[in-house]
Order: C-alpha cells, then sequence, then structure tokens
C-alpha cells in the first residue's frame, strides 16, 4: 500500500529522510524524479533520443523512477489508436523484455522496474480545445476520448501503470488576473478532492500527490489549509502535496523560498510526518536550500533540454584563486589529477557553481567519471564531436548515431543532479546541521542567489536565523531592517502585464479592424507568436530581428498567433493581445483551421502589396499552419527550407537564421539590379 513516511530529520531547518512506498519500490527522500518520455512513437523501439536515455535509465542503480507527463504523446503527434495501444497495459509491461532501439548498437535493454510518477499534464490542457468538457457536461467529443476531468485523467494515469499521481489541475500561468487565479484554485481543490473520492473503492490505489499553485506564501498557505478543510471526511489518505506553476519562477529564488515555506507552515504538526512535499520543474542548483526548507522531491526535465543542446552540466568548485575543480560528487576522486592538492572534504564543495560546457568546447581538465562520460571516453570524445557537429544527418556516423551522443549527454546531465541529491541526503543523514552549513558556504559565497533565498527564508524561521547565528553565519540572517522590506516589498505594485484565460478568437481579428495598412513595406515576415509579450521583446523575435536589421525598414513583421491568427506589429500592445495565455498544439485542428482560414484571407487582401512575402518558423504546428496558409494562397516560402527538427530549438541554430538572412539579401539585389 502506498505511503510517506518520515523517518529523521538532524534538527536544522525543516530537512528530513523519508520513504515513499510504492508498489514498484521504495523512493528515498529527498528524490530526484527524472521527467522522461515514454511514448516517443507507435511502439517501444521509437522515440530517437529518449529511447536511448530511457535504456540507460532503467540500468541504472541510482534511478529511482521517472516523472512522465500523462499528455506528453501529444508532443510526438500519436494518434488515437496508436494511444490505446500504449494504454493497453502498463508502462512497466510495455518496458519489460522489449527491443533496443533503431541502430543502437549496446546490450539488450533492461526492464523498467522502478516507481512511475504521472502528471496530470495541466499545462497540456490549459485552454485547450480539443480535450475540453466531455459531450454530456455541454464539451465536444473527441478521438483520443480525454477530457479535462477527473475521472478522465484518472483512468489515463492508471492506464499507464502510475504508481504514484498528481492530481488534475488548473495551473495559474504568472500574472493572471485575481479573478480567474481564484476560480482556477477552487476548480483543482474540487478536482483533487473528487479524485480521491473515486481511488476510495481501488483495491491498490496509487499514492496520490494533491496539485497545489499559488505564487506567494499566503495563497499557497491558504490553498493547503483550504484542502485539508475540505477533506475530513474522506477516507481514502494522500501521501503529499506537489506545487505547480514553478517553471515560471524556477530563477526567482524568493518566491521559491515563500511557496515551499506557505506549504510546510499550513500543514498541522500530526501530519507533517506522512505528508510529502514535491516540487515541480525544480532540481539541481536550489535543492540543497528547498530541501533545508522541507522539500521532499523534485522533478526536471532540464537535464535533457540541456543535452539536447549539447551541454553538459557541470558543477564547478573554486579552491583557489587559480585551480578550479570539477566532478565533485564523487567522492573517492583524487583531486590531484587536476592539479590540486587536497583531499575531497565538505570545504571543496563550498563555492559550488553550476555552468553547462557545450559538447566541442570541453575544457581540457574534464575529469567526470560518471558511466556517461565513462563510456564516451571508451567511444572517444572526438567521435562524439565529429558526429554531432559533422555529420549533416541523423543518419549514422560509423557505428554511433547522433541520438547516441544526445542520449550519453543527458544521461550525464542526469548523474550530476541524482549525486547532488544523494550528497543532500548524506548530509541530513551526518546531522549536526551538515546541510544547513553545506547550505550557508554556498550562501556566503553568493552562489546562484543562494544568499538571497536563504536570508528571506530567515524572515519567516526564526529558529532557522537562530541556528544560522550559531553556527557563525549571522550575516546570513536577515536583519530586522531587511525582514520589514521584505514584508513591505510584497505589497509594492510591480509592473507586469496581467493576463487572463478567458480572451477566445473574436476578442482580435485584424480582418475586422479599418486602422490598418501594410504601410508600403517591401517585405512581410510572418512569424509564429510567442509567450512573451509584447512578442518584439520575446528572445524568438529578437533574433530574427538581429539578422533582419539590415533590411529593418523594408520589412513588415506579422506574428501568426494561435488565438487570433495574424497580428500586424502595430498591435502587439493592444491588451487582449498581450494578455492572452494559449499555444497552438497539433491536435487543435479547428484552431488550426481558424488560423490557416484568417491568414489565407489576410494575404488574399493584402499580399500583392508586397515584393516578397517570406515565413520563419521551426516548431511542428506553426511551421505547418504558415505554410499551409502559403500554400493555399499561391505564394510565399517559409525557412528554413529543410530543418533538421521540427522543433522550437531550431528556431535558434545559426545556420537557419542565415538562411533566412541570405534569402532576404538575394532578394532585395535581385530587385535593386532590375
Amino acid at each position: 500500500m502506498a505511503s510517506f513516511e518520515s523517518e529523521c530529520s538532524d534538527g536544522y531547518g525543516n530537512a528530513r529522510l523519508g520513504t515513499l512506498q510504492t508498489s514498484h519500490g521504495d523512493v528515498e527522500t529527498p528524490a530526484f524524479f527524472p521527467v522522461v518520455n515514454f511514448i516517443g512513437g507507435p511502439n517501444q523501439k521509437s522515440g530517437g533520443i529518449w529511447s536511448r536515455l530511457r535504456n540507460h535509465l532503467f540500468d541504472e542503480p541510482e534511478f529511482q523512477g521517472a516523472m512522465f507527463q500523462a499528455m506528453s504523446f501529444l508532443d510526438f503527434n500519436i494518434s488515437p489508436n496508436k494511444l490505446n495501444f500504449w494504454r493497453s497495459q502498463p508502462l512497466h509491461d510495455h518496458f519489460t523484455g522489449h527491443d533496443r532501439a533503431k541502430g543502437d548498437v549496446d546490450d539488450p535493454p533492461a526492464s523498467f522496474t522502478k516507481p512511475l510518477f504521472v502528471d496530470s499534464g495541466g499545462f497540456k490542457l490549459l485552454n485547450s480545445d480539443t480535450f475540453g468538457d466531455k459531450p454530456e457536461d455541454g464539451g465536444d467529443s473527441n478521438d483520443w476520448s480525454i477530457y479535462t476531468n477527473p475521472e478522465s485523467i484518472l483512468n489515463l494515469q492508471l492506464d499507464y501503470g502510475a504508481d504514484i499521481i498528481a492530481t488534475l489541475d488548473y495551473p495559474i500561468p504568472p500574472n493572471l488576473n485575481d479573478e480567474e487565479t481564484t476560480q482556477r484554485m477552487e476548480d483543482s481543490i474540487e478536482s483533487a478532492i473528487r479524485c480521491l473520492e473515486l481511488l476510495e473503492d481501488k483495491e491498490d490505489p496509487p499514492a496520490v500527490y494533491v496539485a497545489i499553485h499559488g505564487h506567494d506564501y499566503e495563497t499557497i498557505n491558504w490553498y493547503v489549509g483550504t484542502f485539508l478543510d475540505r477533506t475530513k471526511h474522506l477516507e481514502k489518505s494522500f501521501e503529499g502535496f506537489a506545487v505547480g506553476s514553478l517553471v515560471p519562477l524556477r530563477t526567482n529564488i524568493g518566491t521559491l523560498v515563500d511557496i515551499v515555506q506557505g506549504a510546510k507552515d499550513a500543514i498541522p504538526e500530526n501530519r507533517v510526518d506522512d505528508l510529502g512535499l514535491h516540487l515541480f520543474g525544480i532540481s539541481g542548483k536550489f535543492t540543497a536550500l528547498l530541501a533545508l526548507l522541507g522539500a521532499d522531491s523534485f522533478d526536471s526535465s532540464t537535464y535533457m533540454r540541456a543535452a539536447q543542446f549539447k551541454k553538459f552540466i557541470n558543477m564547478e568548485i573554486g579552491v583557489t584563486d587559480r585551480a578550479t575543480v570539477r566532478n565533485p560528487n564523487v567522492l573517492d576522486h583524487d583531486l590531484s589529477d587536476f592539479g590540486v592538492d587536497i583531499e575531497q572534504s565538505d570545504e571543496t564543495r563550498r563555492e559550488t557553481n553550476w555552468s553547462k560546457f557545450t559538447a566541442d568546447k570541453l575544457p581540457d581538465d574534464w575529469g567526470c567519471e560518471c558511466p556517461a562520460c565513462s563510456k564516451l571516453g571508451d567511444i572517444g570524445f572526438e567521435q562524439m564531436q565529429q558526429t554531432l557537429y559533422e555529420s549533416d544527418s541523423y543518419d549514422e556516423s560509423g557505428s554511433y548515431m547522433k541520438s547516441d551522443f544526445y542520449a550519453l549527454i543527458g544521461y550525464h546531465n542526469f548523474h550530476v543532479y541524482q549525486k547532488e541529491m544523494n550528497y543532500v541526503r548524506s548530509l541530513i543523514k551526518q546531522g549536526d546541521g551538515k546541510l544547513l552549513e553545506y547550505v550557508a558556504k554556498m550562501a556566503r559565497n553568493d552562489v546562484e542567489n543562494v544568499r538571497e533565498g536563504l536570508k528571506k527564508a530567515t524572515i519567516r524561521d526564526t529558529d532557522l536565523a537562530k541556528q544560522l547565528k550559531e553556527l557563525g553565519y549571522n550575516r546570513l540572517v536577515a536583519t530586522k531592517k531587511e525582514g520589514e522590506q521584505k514584508r513591505l516589498d510584497v505589497d509594492t505594485p510591480i509592473e507586469t502585464q496581467e493576463i487572463s484565460l478567458e480572451y477566445t478568437p473574436e476578442d482580435f481579428n485584424i480582418l475586422e479592424r479599418d486602422d490598418y495598412s501594410p504601410a508600403n513595406k517591401k517585405v512581410l515576415l510572418l512569424l509564429p507568436c510567442s509567450q512573451a509579450k509584447p512578442y518584439s521583446k520575446s528572445r524568438t523575435h529578437r533574433v530574427v530581428a538581429d539578422v533582419t536589421r539590415t533590411w529593418h525598414d523594408e520589412i513588415h513583421k506579422v506574428s501568426i498567433s494561435g488565438m487570433y491568427g495574424p497580428v500586424p506589429q502595430q498591435f502587439e500592445n493592444l491588451s487582449q493581445v498581450r494578455s492572452y495565455e494559449y499555444v497552438l498544439t497539433n491536435v487543435e485542428s479547428d484552431r488550426q483551421d481558424l488560423v490557416v482560414d484568417r491568414l489565407v484571407a489576410y494575404l488574399e487582401q493584402y499580399g500583392n502589396e508586397f515584393d516578397t512575402i517570406v515565413g520563419y518558423a521551426t516548431s511542428r504546428t506553426y511551421r505547418s499552419v504558415i505554410s499551409r496558409a502559403l500554400d493555399s494562397y499561391g505564394d510565399g516560402i517559409v525557412f528554413p527550407r529543410e530543418p533538421e527538427m521540427r522543433s522550437l530549438t531550431e528556431h535558434f541554430r545559426a545556420t537557419n537564421l542565415q538562411e533566412l538572412s541570405n534569402y532576404l539579401n538575394e532578394e532585395f539585389s535581385r530587385k535593386n539590379d532590375k
């Protein structure tokens, strides 16, 4: 039977060791769950990079379990029939005795035997036209038979064979207005209650983590307290809380501290030892501090996203002004290999700093001995670099493919995160404030804003402040003046644009406006919209602006919004354009058709006013709608012509941007020669 139990604490801060018991084994906490894509195609061999990474993880003794996002199949264009195949038996069964991936030269893969944590996929369902209410509740049917309600999502999680689930939640994007924020929190609470009711009759239910949201101490505190009050009548217990909507906040350490403290402080003393606290989307550099404050588990896909950019995550430690020690987590590693005559100790970890090296710029003193780097050493780092940087395709180059090396980089990054988690556990086990000292040393050396976070924590946690002073870290305790200012800052207005999830395509339609004209520009440039608003200030739009700066005065930029279709640049600051939150996905066929129809109508009305029509799009869905519209109109071209992948990562590739620049240069030169 699933359960969470806190086992011990060293008495400093709220850090503790615990065990999460599941039907596929125990998870020792604090724990790291790497996000893993299990469904990368029609069968167990599919998934390219992911298929290889999975096999590394399945055979890894340090791997305690995986986080899987229930709706991630949408990223791989899985048809309803293929999804039925994946739902036909638990994922553990799918990945028992399975075949190796195509082109994989390693031994037959190990089976998946560890706990599976399945998120509800709330962010994928955010504002979805396809996966809305079920027909009997006024919604439309869909071919997947998946709807945004607790019954449907729970059935999906159980079909996957989840050992641990997070309840269906209604995520709160940053800056959502107060009324909609409150409503979404209420909806999430009701959804969690319904999920627990549905599980009361299950024979061997999974562990349940109640998804909670909030961007400050007070909101999270209210959320947890309200949920506990409303569930006193339920017989089905739950194992903890899982804090969502954190990914946009992960660089704001002060907010993360507030959220963890708000959740912990709301849990009554008689429930503290049997309720865990999970943080979605957080790992790596802040885990020691957040574990000190009481977080029990973490998950992240950053380890793999970094690998897709060919980046090795690394921890660097400054031992002297002249020497840097890498690979600090190998406890038996002889640091003299790096020219530093010092033994591994807590003190050498005091200046921990997280960095990334691209695969072609690994330092000469790279000495990582993790299984991934040992494997790369056997293959040859030169072979990796040649395959990743000199091969023009994803076909085989020698005995290994690009996917093999991307997966090995991801496997290395996993070890960096996992070893830090192991180290945190070891410090808690040692007791006597060892974890607090480790965090204090990081803070003292101003590593990654840990100082700011630790000081923020002492404002509310007076015991923590006292413990820091006892250890001699007085300067890491917030002064009375700093504490008062922090409290004042809570009520300080911040110039941010509120967003709303209530906007519809009818709130803006360029075809219905009489205050628009293309203003005598020669080039129509079509770009996908961006989450950051206004679009022009987003990173995706800025990189295109940089390579087209020469022709800036001749270009009329129109963003293709998944909500509104074409949005000319001069309308980017309208409230309905700056404040909506919507991402077009490959399954939203009706919305795709609306965007295509509006773009075709726009081109038919204004297209002949431009000499050149060009699009730049690499993400699959937005590239598709732009291409369909240009094909229907009969003019225009989309760059890059042949991207290596249909994904956002290709948007920033220098060769793709240069292809767009070269085309515009040729077009302007040709027209100027006439």
